[in-house]
């Protein structure tokens, strides 16, 4: 590290020490002159990453979360400022925040010990990328998939025992991905209502009694019942993976709207007359079930999350709450009034931001099936027994699908006019139905049931109008491209020299590189109770380093595995048509120029950075950020046209129908 980052990172922590105590001397003024100083030790630091950082994916990762959140509470120190100098209610005097400043500057203090650790060792942090849900499924099925029935892959009964034998030699390994992968489903599940956790349970206990199976039974087999063990494996994991993508689509519903606010202004009301340790945990208990919530949806949203811009605000919202879970808490019970609503301010803007981001990855059809199925169970419910607070429920619900759909107005093409009519319809119904159910909780509490329940079938079927448009528009555009690259195979000729070197980068970002979440803490350590050392717990069985070598020789291509904007994830097929191969072949063209973007915009990003900080210190000339440059790539040379002509069930193992696909090139 240089020396004078090292002299700046100091010069940097002594100036931020003499904002603690609120006085004149800790006013504007000063926060001028520390924004002065974090200017210059991040050009320091942006020196550092270009000369010395090796473009290492674990330290740019590091970097750039503390660089956002040392931004972050530059500008809420600002307002907290701010509101010092105002002065409260019935007072002529101003008062200080000193819980608030505490909070921000103590925010900004530990952001530039982790840079400064980051920086001086010379071990570069591991990136943590095979961590989670996904990797642990990724590499799961990545060790058994040419072991199936359906693989691609045709060998000889030798050669395919051979291999056989290879990959049993180390079914150690893949027993060991799977307790990871059922690790992080079982830290999935204590978030999960009883109902939704015992479902995905009983697919953990399926997952592992197929693979110790798999072990078991490796002796004495033919190749085509040892194919069918594996292929067993291979769908219990998929169904799996799929209930715990439907279990997160309803864990969204649960958990997003204006939850938080709800519970908030209830701990507000009761938490002040409250006098013995126990009662506070009782009365929290509901706000840290709803942290544990968000954490679990951010994470599964990092991991799904197609765009690198998008996984990084993700972690860093999550790293403002997770930090605020020290800080809110405590100053609702010490009845600092102004310190806990600038604090709770900061902690709704962080939480509306981050559903923002969710629902930016969710796929609207899953989403709209999920809420479909929900309705449909609770509208056969109401044939027996009317139940209000659930109808209330449900109405929050369609008004969380509401704001998906206005958040994503211009993905799901809501100008398109038959789109447009039934997204109007719906709207009309989500509002009545809201209107009504509050209605008969208010005063008017005579409204018939059958009332209720007509407006709610309505609402299903705009619902329904409205997923299937949208399903409609989602395949016309997937088919568009797919005719166009097809009906232009003369452009394939004329292939970049660099071609080869741009999609070994593209693998290499994909299967290394790609910063994705642990389930551990994000960036802060928490200073509350359990809650917060639950979220310190390594989640997973082992240590990443096992899987280390498996993935640099087996792991797939994520175009295969990532779910379209990170919804329910469908099995990848073997052979494809020429359409959907053109499809796939134009996804790695945009991949491909993604890449070289990320690659020539890599040290703008900290520019810009630079120049937020520059607009709030007002001393400082902001500069016009930087546009990256994108390599247009050519499409790859056109994959067989593979049809199926015929379909054949063969055996049924443990209840679970095996098929097999029999495939002929035409």
């Amino acid at each position: 590290m240089f020396p004078e980052l090292r002299e700046c990172i100091k010069a940097a922590q002594e100036n931020l020490y003499r904002g603690f105590i609120p006085t004149d001397k800790a006013g504007l003024q000063w926060l001028d002159s520390v924004c002065a100083d974090l200017h210059r030790l991040l050009r320091f630091v942006h020196k550092h990453l270009i000369f010395d950082g090796n473009g290492n994916a674990g330290t740019l990762e590091t970097c750039f979360l503390c660089i956002s959140q040392i931004v972050m509470c530059i500008r809420w120190l600002e307002k907290t400022i701010v509101v010092e100098m105002e002065p409260p209610t019935g007072s002529s005097r101003s008062q200080g925040l000193p819980q608030a400043r505490q909070c921000f500057l103590d925010r900004i203090i530990w952001c530039l010990e982790r840079l400064k650790a980051v920086l001086e060792t010379d071990d570069a942090p591991e990136s943590v990328t095979d961590s989670n849900f996904v990797s642990y499924l990724d590499l799961a099925l990545s060790l058994i998939a040419p072991l199936t029935v359906a693989s691609d892959e045709g060998c000889g009964e030798d050669e395919y025992a051979t291999r056989y034998n290879e990959v049993i030699v180390e079914s150690g390994r893949i027993r060991s991905v799977v307790e990871a992968l059922i690790s992080q489903t079982f830290s999935f599940c204590n978030v999960l209502p009883e109902e939704d956790r015992n479902r995905v349970t009983g697919f953990c206990q399926k997952v592992l009694k197929e693979c110790v199976a798999l072990e078991r039974d490796s002796e004495g087999k033919d190749t085509s019942d040892k194919k069918l063990r594996v292929s067993v494996l291979e769908s219990a994991i998929y169904h799996l993976e799929t209930h715990v993508n439907e279990c997160l689509l309803r864990l969204v519903y649960d958990t997003f709207g204006d939850t938080d606010r709800t519970l908030l202004a209830q701990l507000r009301t009761h938490i002040a007359g409250v006098s013995c340790e126990e009662q506070i945990d009782e009365l929290t208990k509901p706000f840290d079930s709803f942290v544990e919530r968000l954490m679990q949806i951010g994470l599964f949203a990092i991991s799904y999350a197609d765009s690198l811009k998008i996984a990084s605000s993700i972690r860093s919202c999550l790293a403002s709450l997770e930090a605020l879970d020290s800080y809110l808490i405590p100053s609702l019970y010490l009845g600092a009034d102004r310190n806990s609503i600038l604090l709770e301010r900061h902690w709704l803007e962080e939480s509306a931001n981050l559903c923002r981001l969710v629902h930016k990855i969710i796929d609207t059809n899953a989403f709209a099936l999920s809420l479909l199925e929900m309705l449909d169970s609770a509208l056969d419910a109401w044939q027996q027994s009317f139940n209000l607070p659930q109808a209330l429920e449900l109405s929050r619900k369609a008004d969380v699908f509401l704001q998906h759909l206005e958040l994503n107005a211009s993905d799901i093409k809501l100008h398109v006019e038959r789109i447009s009519l039934h997204f109007a319809d719906y709207r009309t119904m989500v509002l009545e139905c809201r209107a009504i159910v509050q209605r008969a909780e208010g005063p008017d509490a005579s409204i018939d049931a059958s009332r209720i329940i007509k407006r709610f079938r309505v609402l299903q079927g705009k619902l329904r109008k409205v997923q299937s448009a949208i399903s409609t528009q989602t395949k016309e555009t997937r088919m568009a491209p797919a005719e166009e690259g097809a009906s232009s195979p003369g452009e394939e000729n004329g292939t970049s020299p660099d071609r080869h070197t741009i999609e070994a980068n593209v693998r290499e970002l994909f299967s290394a590189s790609q910063a994705r979440l642990s389930s551990t803490n994000i960036l802060y350590r928490s200073r509350r109770g359990e809650p917060g050392k639950r979220r310190l717990e390594a989640a997973s069985l082992l240590e990443i380093n096992t899987f280390t070598d498996i993935i640099a020789h087996r792991a797939r291509d994520r175009a295969v595995t990532t779910p379209e904007k990170g919804s329910v994830r469908r099995k990848p097929l073997r052979r494809n048509s020429l359409r959907v191969a053109m499809f796939k072949k134009q996804q790695r063209d945009q991949t491909a120029e993604m890449y070289e973007s990320i690659k020539s915009d890599i040290d703008l990003q900290i520019t810009e950075i630079l120049d937020e900080l520059t607009d709030l210190s007002h001393t400082f000339s902001t500069h016009p950020p930087g546009k990256s440059m994108s390599t247009d790539v050519q499409q790859p040379p056109a994959a067989p046209v593979r049809i199926s002509i015929t379909n054949e069930e063969i055996a049924i193992v443990d209840d679970n129908k095996i098929r097999i696909n029999i495939y002929t090139d035409i």
